[in-house]
């Protein structure tokens, strides 16, 4: 792809400078090269990065070039103050270094080292009044904003690229690791995959349906909103694969019960909610994100609430209660036989009160702070209850199924007169 620089963006203004400064100047570029190479070699070293020998000689050579064309301006005057050939060269070179992973911090501080030696060498120079001095320092400086622009679009355009390729190859990775066909990714595959991504193949996952904090109901699941251009994306940590154009938005977490992981989760979904399955092994990750499904489906009904991610585990008798509502309404109606005489508003306080003492082991007192009333009223209750049911109240099995059927009711609702 060729370059064209920005429409409209300045050259190095020259007009007031003497047509035989770059002339003159010209015998300090090796000594302005070197001294800039070192100072960015100086500084890597204390930052405890030194940088490889080819990457010296490809700064060097960056710097070297930008100083000869900034010369070259001088000498050719205020006619050839834009020369497009210069902007493609760095435009270019931020190009190669995006390419090898690298920042454009050495070609910064590469000229902004050459700027400072030629301005403290042309300080203590008789040949330059001070006003030249000023035309002179105003050069250097646009000079180096106008390389350094470029090679930043450089830069840019190819991390661009990159990132987008990138994520193509993580959404593609995603996508064979949920693949319900029945049948593993061959490991080679997988490896290749994997690599091309730049992900670490982990032992144990689980997957997260991603939603935003006011779901929209839509399909089997609970899905991020895609509306309006001001929603934010989650950012998630770079182990974890996520692919927000699928039409289950969804995220791919290892090791999710390593330590700190839920918190850190959490504080990447910026606003966002997430139902995580459970943790399995890789190869079974197709179960993980079915078991989420079942909880995204209880988070889209208002059974299931709450902030930042809720999980699988921390929701099995929801779960449980949930599977089949046609046979827990079958139960309920059966064991909630003597309550259906009863108009609603009665039915519905004897039903609470009944399934608080239960929660409260008997204990009338407790059971009245539960429900916030008199322990007088709740003992005059349960003397009605017990004429209702009789022994059956004291059989451990009926109260048993007697809980099971009153904590389905509250969460799933009333399932019609009982």
């Amino acid at each position: 792809m060729s370059y064209r620089p920005r429409e409209g963006a300045p050259g190095t203004l020259v007009t007031d400078l003497p047509p035989g400064l770059g002339a003159r100047l010209r015998p300090l570029v090796p000594h302005l090269v070197e001294e800039a190479v070192d100072g960015i070699a100086r500084r890597a070293e204390a930052h405890s990065q030194p940088l490889e020998a080819a990457h010296v000689d490809s700064v060097r050579a960056a710097i070297g070039t930008a100083v000869h064309a900034f010369l070259d301006r001088l000498e050719a005057g205020p006619g050839a103050e834009r020369a497009d050939s210069v902007a493609r060269t760095f435009h270019a070179f931020g190009q190669s270094e995006a390419r090898q992973g690298r920042t454009l911090e050495c070609l910064h501080t590469g000229m902004r080292t050459s700027a400072a030696v030629a301005w403290r060498r042309l300080a203590r120079a008789d040949s330059i009044d001070r006003d030249q001095m000023a035309a002179l320092g105003e050069a250097i400086f646009a000079f180096q904003e106008e390389i350094s622009t470029a090679a930043a679009e450089g830069h840019v355009q190819v991390r661009g690229a990159g990132v987008e390729a990138l994520r193509r190859r993580r959404a593609r990775l995603l996508e064979v690791l949920l693949a319900e066909s029945g049948t593993e990714p061959e490991a080679r595959a997988l490896s290749t995959l994997a690599r091309a991504a730049r992900w670490r193949v982990p032992e144990r996952v689980a997957v997260a349906l991603l939603y935003q904090e006011s779901p929209r109901q839509e399909g089997a699941g609970v899905t991020v909103h895609q509306e309006g251009a001001g929603a934010s994306a989650p950012v998630l940590p770079p182990d974890v694969l996520v692919d927000l154009d699928r039409v289950e938005p969804c995220a791919l977490v290892p090791d999710p019960e390593g330590p700190g992981r839920l918190r850190s989760l959490e504080r990447s979904l910026r606003g966002c909610g997430a139902v995580l399955g459970p943790t399995v092994p890789l190869a079974e990750a197709p179960a993980s994100l079915s078991r989420a499904r079942e909880l995204a489906e209880l988070v889209r009904d208002g059974v299931v609430a709450g902030p930042g991610v809720l999980r699988w585990s921390d929701h099995l008798p929801e779960l449980l209660l949930s599977r089949d509502t046609a046979l827990v309404a079958e139960l309920a109606r059966v064991r909630l036989a003597p309550l259906a005489g009863m108009r609603a508003p009665q039915r519905e306080r004897m039903a609470d009160t009944l399934l608080a003492w239960l929660e409260s082991g008997f204990n009338a007192n407790e059971a009245a702070e539960r429900l916030r009333i008199h322990p007088q009223t709740v003992r005059y209750r349960m003397r009605q209850l017990e004429e209702l049911f009789g022994a059956r109240l004291r059989e451990p099995g009926a109260r048993f199924e007697l809980e099971l059927v009153l904590r389905a009711r509250r969460l799933l609702g009333p399932f019609g007169p009982e």
